[in-house]
């Protein structure tokens, strides 16, 4: 900079040298510009007698003299004025070098603050704090359900309407030290504090990824979907034989990626479609799945696999059913326990196609049951079939659909608008009624459920469902009540809004 400088300096001093020179010359010898041909040895001879004129002249002429003084003011105007514009180019280039210097300081000052200083922001996957280069972060979300519950009919087995929470769960997930994640989420819902899911995740290898804590073993197809994407409220049949949440470790990842999926894993062991956060004895469960996705997802998704569980029952609480209302249906006589050998199996299937999507799971629980002395094997089994369509054209996932326009009505955004209809059963062996671990007027051998509900996806986050469910029954009555447990219809309305 200081060279251009001296080089602008030194182009303008030259200019001025240029000019000085140049009106020197104009005014020593006009007759040789008006005469370029003329011979320049009779010039020569001729020039003191002209030198001798000038001078009469200039002392006869006053008028002259004076015009001559003003031509000599003029040029040190002119050189007073470049001199000028010189000396402000020169202040400008001091000026922009100055503000080029700041700006390097306050760039290196800048990369050093990024090196050290943690982001904060705020989108549709919660709140996250971010520290450079992504080695640690903490998210905090949150997913909040309000639930309305109608029963219809005279119907002694109902329970009472009731607006409830059906979930209150906040969420803690993150990184530590770039390649572990955990995750942490009780729940308040219901009256009732509940630790849902509180692990960590090593995942370092995609091949082989190390989970440890409580979460959910790899066993149902829907229960491994989260409770916010499902297309209706509640769950279907087969996920009541799956356990929803278990202490243990599991080792997943991709075997061919975006195509071949597995997970395995050893956990404490939990009734069907419960949880705990101890184990009842010094026996595991062990759990393992395998899952292929075929075609590419951006044009059309099927997905199938199995999942499967083995382990002891010993101790274990006995397992509890419910209808698509959350009412428990299915009750054991005293004095029978769990004990022996339990074995889950539950392949499942999903088929996304634009808007369109299917989901159909079958499940089979074969546990050993004790009353007394007496043990056997007991058998349940349940099954789902499930379709939705996108009336507003969002494409379809596992996942809750993003509107194409969010709630805005004053800009013609309405969300998107989901139909979906399920139709579902359970049964339960006979031999639970026949040896008496069970009571046929009491507890249904079978139920038949079937579901349809709208969706409304105001946004991303915030959704309003309404479904209404179905449920007959197969025994669960006394001859006087006609053999089976009354139909049981219910309307749910949900209000839910979640950010994880």
């Amino acid at each position: 900079m200081n060279a251009f400088r001296g080089l602008t300096h030194a182009f303008f001093v030259s200019i001025i040298v240029t000019a000085l020179a140049g009106a020197g010359g104009a005014s020593t010898d006009p007759s040789q510009a008006g005469n370029p041909g003329q011979n320049p040895a009779p010039a020569a001879a001729s020039s003191s007698a002209g030198q001798a004129v000038g001078a009469d002249s200039a002392a006869a002429d006053p008028a002259s003299t004076e015009q001559q003084s003003a031509g000599a003011q003029s040029t040190d105007q002119k050189v007073q004025d470049l001199q000028k514009k010189v000396d402000e180019l020169d202040q400008k280039l001091k000026d922009v070098q100055h503000e080029q210097e700041l700006k390097k300081v306050e760039d290196a000052a800048a990369a050093e603050k990024a090196k050290t200083e943690a982001t904060v922001t705020a989108n549709t996957s919660g709140f996250t704090i971010e520290s450079p280069h992504g080695n640690f972060l903490l998210k905090i979300g949150a997913d909040l359900q309000v639930d309305n519950r109608t029963f219809f009919g005279e119907n002694s087995t109902n329970p009472m309407d009731q607006m409830l929470l059906r979930r209150v769960r906040p969420t803690f997930s993150g990184t530590i030290y770039k390649y572990i994640d955990y995750f942490f989420r009780p729940d308040f819902g219901q009256g009732s504090v509940v630790i849902y899911d509180a692990y960590v995740t090593l995942k370092y290898f995609d091949f082989a990824q190390v989970q440890a804590g409580k979460f959910k073993p790899p066993v149902s197809l829907e229960r491994l979907q989260s409770d916010d994407d499902t297309s209706f409220v509640e769950r279907g049949y087969p996920t009541m034989l799956a356990p929803s949440r278990d202490i243990g470790y599991q080792v997943g990842g991709d075997i061919l990626p975006r195509h071949i999926s597995y997970s395995v894993g050893a956990f404490n062991g939990v009734p069907d479609n419960g949880l705990s956060d101890a184990s009842v004895s010094d026996h595991r469960d062990f759990a393992g799945r395998l899952f292929f996705n075929l075609f590419n997802p951006e044009v059309a998704n099927l997905g199938f696999g199995v999942g499967a569980s083995s382990g002891s029952v010993d101790a274990e609480a006995l397992p509890s059913y419910k209808t698509f209302a959350q009412n428990s249906f299915f009750t054991f006589n005293s004095g029978v326990t769990e004990g022996g050998h339990r074995t889950r199996l539950q392949p499942g299937l999903y088929y996304y196609m634009g808007a369109f999507g299917l989901l159909t799971e079958y499940g089979l629980t074969e546990e050993d049951m004790q009353k007394g002395t007496f043990r056997t094997d007991i058998g349940y089994r349940a099954w789902q079939v499930a379709g939705s369509y996108i009336l507003t054209g969002e494409k379809k996932s596992f996942k809750s659909p993003t509107p194409k326009k969010n709630f805005d009505p004053r800009n013609h955004g309405w969300g998107a608008v989901e139909i979906a209809v399920r139709t579902g059963e359970f049964t339960a062996d006979r031999a639970l009624f026949t040896d008496g671990f069970a009571s046929a007027t009491a507890s249904p051998r079978l139920a038949h459920e079937v579901v349809g509900g709208v969706n409304w996806y105001l946004n991303r986050l915030f959704r309003i469902s309404g479904d209404y469910g179905r449920t007959n029954f197969g025994g669960g009555a006394t001859t006087a009540m006609g053999i089976n447990r009354p139909t049981e219809k219910a309307l749910i309305f949900r209000f839910q809004i979640n950010f994880i």
